[in-house]
C-alpha cells in the first residue's frame, strides 16, 4: 500500500457527482480507483446537503472509505503525507494512471494530470473574433493532483475547482502536468457523462489511452 491520503471531493460540484455512471454513483468510480492504485486511506469530503446520499452511496458499493467535511478535512490531513485528489467529474482515471503520479512525484513538486485541448480558441476583442490561439499552449486540468504533503496555508486549498487548485499550487512550487489518458477526461454536465459511459462501453477511449 502507498503511504498517501486519498480525497475525493463532491464540493462545489453540485450533484452531478451522484449521477448514476455504469449502475454506481459517478464519484464512487474515482474512490475506488484510489484503493486499487494503492492508497492506504481515503477520503470522500462532502456538504451537509449531499451527506445522506453519499453516505448512502458509500454503503451501497460497500467502498472502504471516511466521509468528512469539505471544509475541515485539510486541518486534519497528516503534515508529512503526500495528499492525492481525484476529481469525481473525472470518473474514469485509471488506477494505473493514478499509481504512476503517485510513484514519480518528488519530495517538493506537485504532479497534475491534463488533456490536451482539441476545440478551437478564439481570442475577441469588442465582441469581434481578433485571432486564433494555439492549442499546443493549453491544457484542460484533469486528475488527479499529487501534493507532496499537506499545504500550509491559513485557508484550505481550492478542491472544488482543479484549475483553480494547480493555479494556487503553482504560487506556492513548482508543479508538474502530465498527460492523462483520454477515459479520464472531464465532464461537466450529463449529457456529457451519457457521452463517456457510451464510449467506455464501447472501448473506444480505452483503446487510445
Amino acid at each position: 500500500m502507498l503511504s498517501a491520503l486519498g480525497v475525493v471531493p463532491l464540493e462545489g460540484r453540485g450533484d452531478l457527482p451522484l449521477a448514476e455512471l455504469h449502475g454506481e454513483p459517478m464519484f464512487v468510480h474515482p474512490a475506488r480507483a484510489l484503493r486499487a492504485a494503492g492508497v492506504r486511506r481515503v477520503v470522500v469530503t462532502t456538504t451537509a446537503d449531499l451527506e445522506s446520499r453519499v453516505r448512502q452511496a458509500v454503503a451501497g458499493a460497500r467502498l472502504d472509505v471516511e466521509l468528512a467535511d469539505g471544509s475541515t478535512w485539510w486541518a486534519g490531513a497528516p503534515a508529512q503525507q503526500r495528499l492525492v485528489l481525484a476529481d469525481p467529474l473525472c470518473p474514469l482515471v485509471p488506477a494505473e494512471f493514478v499509481r504512476r503520479l503517485l510513484l514519480d512525484t518528488s519530495e517538493d513538486t506537485a504532479v497534475a494530470g491534463f488533456r490536451p485541448v482539441t476545440d478551437t480558441v478564439k481570442t475577441v476583442v469588442d465582441a469581434r473574433v481578433a485571432g486564433t490561439i494555439d492549442r499546443e499552449t493549453l491544457a484542460v486540468v484533469a486528475s488527479p493532483v499529487v501534493l507532496p504533503a499537506r499545504p500550509s496555508a491559513d485557508e484550505p486549498p481550492p478542491i472544488h475547482d482543479f484549475a483553480r487548485l494547480v493555479t494556487w499550487l503553482r504560487g506556492r512550487g513548482p508543479v508538474r502536468l502530465v498527460e492523462a489518458p483520454a477515459i479520464a477526461r472531464r465532464v461537466a454536465d450529463l449529457s456529457a457523462l451519457r457521452v463517456l459511459q457510451s464510449v467506455d462501453d464501447l472501448g473506444g477511449f480505452r483503446s487510445h489511452a
